[in-house]
């Protein structure tokens, strides 16, 4: 049994086929067929989110962590509008998403017609693809086109890179009718291949890096293989090489460079030809740290190799001079076990500061008063070592990369566009799709605008919220310029009097609160206790005492 629009049933069936095992949907009329098609799919499970926005977000959270694509559905009209924030997210990030979307006859656009919106192609500028189903699917032919059109959206959601992909499909009345008919659409399977680099390419890429007296290895957001970072680690054993990573790039090792905004600020007018780089060889996605671009952008190394598959000529630092399109996978299996080494001096320099800055981090940190630096430094030491951490934007992802990661925790972030309008429901996703301890470090901004992440029936016990609450949008207090008119202050910073407690209780959720050191380490041994539900620890900072002791843990980085 299946629903009576072939469109909807072939979507359905040929999801199955192709491995989609997830399906959240939002409630409405219009996608009346696409519910009752993917329902009687028994290898797929269809989740219920009320809010769209929430929904995709939750979608994001579980693909990130699957691997594979998830889909979603809605309703006709604003409904699909409110997928955008996700969407753009997923694009820039290569997290596969399906969007299905039930739409009104193309006859009834701008006639007055409920509903009835502009929606073909509404969300193309961060799709992959997009794809309209046709209405009338009565011959053959349409059937043939319908079908082949389905197998290429469903397969573009991971080929050759992964992102979102959009499939729009007008349905006419009734839409509530079943049939018992199977669907004939061919099955078209995708075959996966891997690229590599040509030989005599890659010898000249070897040849590069053995001569070279300063390379500078910067990794991006991503989560990668543990023979990749063995590769890395091959590198950095070279005195010519650095390897700079931060917490969402998941390479932690000794050797590497971690704490890229804590180090940089050891760099001055003495040693900054010695630091900067002739190549710079970049990849997975975005960097957090806005310290490195600006100083990267001045230094402008003669050389910068970007390693991506989608080959994108990502060009953030402004001196892109080769675009390496392998996935850095396969980049760093070819090239690394053949570099030789170079005399040199720029890995122990970069080293040497790193020790310098360490120091000085672990002596500032110890003296800190109760703030948002303090309790950064607890949270992160305390969260169990089989967690993942999900940062939320903005202060928690800056302030992540200030700490050494030694705990082997996996860390993830919505840096694809850096919003906060979906930071929570991608941590629920994430945590009902592993089922694992998941850490969701928030602000009080960023967790008042998703609040509706728990409007949710899907909720896993093994997610745990730190809401770290500093009167509201407290980075702007540290940012030069927003702070220097108090008045105008309030639109950037965004003060709010909503309790969060209040919030969580709406939605009984167990809660505790820390407003000091010892009520602080207490809330977070309550926290990762066992819970039927997700849990909350709700930390107060002081408004204008946090960026004061930011503004001098970084004046006396420089100094020392």
């Amino acid at each position: 049994m299946t629903s009576d629009h072939f469109a909807a049933a072939e979507l359905a069936r040929l999801c199955a086929a192709k491995g989609v095992r997830h399906v959240v949907i939002s409630p409405g009329s219009r996608s009346a067929p696409l519910v009752i098609a993917f329902h009687q799919q028994p290898e797929i499970t269809c989740l219920q989110v009320i809010d769209e926005r929430s929904a995709a977000f939750f979608a994001l959270g579980m693909a990130q962590q699957l691997l594979a694509p998830v889909a979603l559905i809605c309703t006709s009209g604003s409904a699909v509008l409110n997928y955008g924030p996700a969407i753009a997210e997923a694009f820039y990030q290569r997290i596969p998403l399906l969007v299905i979307t039930a739409d009104r006859p193309e006859e009834w656009v701008d006639q007055g017609e409920g509903q009835a919106i502009r929606q073909q192609g509404v969300l193309a500028l961060h799709m992959k693809r997009s794809v309209q189903l046709p209405r009338l699917t009565n011959d053959e032919l349409a059937r043939w086109h319908c079908g082949r059109l389905i197998n290429e959206a469903i397969d573009a959601t991971l080929l050759p890179v992964a992102g979102p992909v959009h499939v729009n499909v007008p349905f006419t009345e009734p839409l509530y009718g079943t049939t018992e008919e199977v669907g004939s659409t061919r099955f078209i399977a995708p075959v996966m291949t891997e690229s590599f680099i040509l030989p005599e390419h890659a010898r000249w890429l070897v040849g590069q890096l053995s001569a070279c007296r300063k390379v500078m290895v910067l990794a991006g957001q991503g989560v990668w293989s543990a023979g990749m970072k063995q590769q890395l680690m091959q590198l950095a054993a070279l005195p010519q090489v650095s390897i700079h990573t931060e917490a969402t790039s998941n390479l932690d090792d000794p050797s590497f460079i971690t704490c890229i905004d804590r180090v940089i600020e050891a760099v001055n007018d003495k040693n900054m030809e010695a630091l900067r780089p002739d190549l710079l060889i970049t990849f997975g996605g975005a960097v957090v740290s806005k310290r490195v671009k600006t100083l990267l952008r001045q230094w402008k190394p003669s050389q910068h190799w970007n390693i991506d598959l989608g080959q994108r000529h990502y060009d953030t630092y402004q001196s892109l001079t080769h675009d390496i399109a392998v996935s850095p996978e396969v980049f760093f299996a070819q090239l690394a076990p053949s570099v030789q080494p170079r005399e040199s001096l720029y890995r122990d320099g970069w080293k040497l500061l790193d020790e310098t800055t360490r120091g000085t981090h672990h002596r500032l940190v110890s003296e800190a008063p109760f703030c948002d630096l303090s309790v950064f430094s607890t949270v992160l030491d305390r969260i169990p070592g089989d967690s993942a951490v999900h940062l939320a934007n903005s202060t928690p992802a800056r302030y992540a990369q200030l700490f050494d990661r030694v705990r082997g925790h996996r860390w993830f972030s919505n840096r694809g566009t850096s919003g906060i309008d979906g930071c929570t429901s991608t941590a629920v996703g994430a945590a009902f799709a592993t089922q694992q301890l998941t850490t969701l470090i928030t602000g009080d901004i960023a967790f008042c605008y998703d609040s509706n992440a728990f409007w949710n029936s899907h909720l896993s016990p093994l997610l745990k919220v730190i809401v770290i609450d500093n009167g509201g949008g407290n980075i702007f207090r540290y940012i030069e310029g927003p702070d220097k008119d108090a008045e105008l202050l309030p639109y950037f910073e965004a003060p709010h009097t909503r309790s969060i407690a209040a919030l969580v209780n709406s939605f009984d959720l167990p809660y505790y609160h820390a407003h000091d050191q010892a009520s602080l380490e207490a809330g977070i041994d309550k926290l990762y206790s066992t819970h039927d539900k997700p849990a909350v620890v709700h930390i107060t900072t002081d408004a204008l005492t946090s960026p004061k002791v930011l503004r001098d843990y970084f004046k006396k980085l420089r100094e020392a």
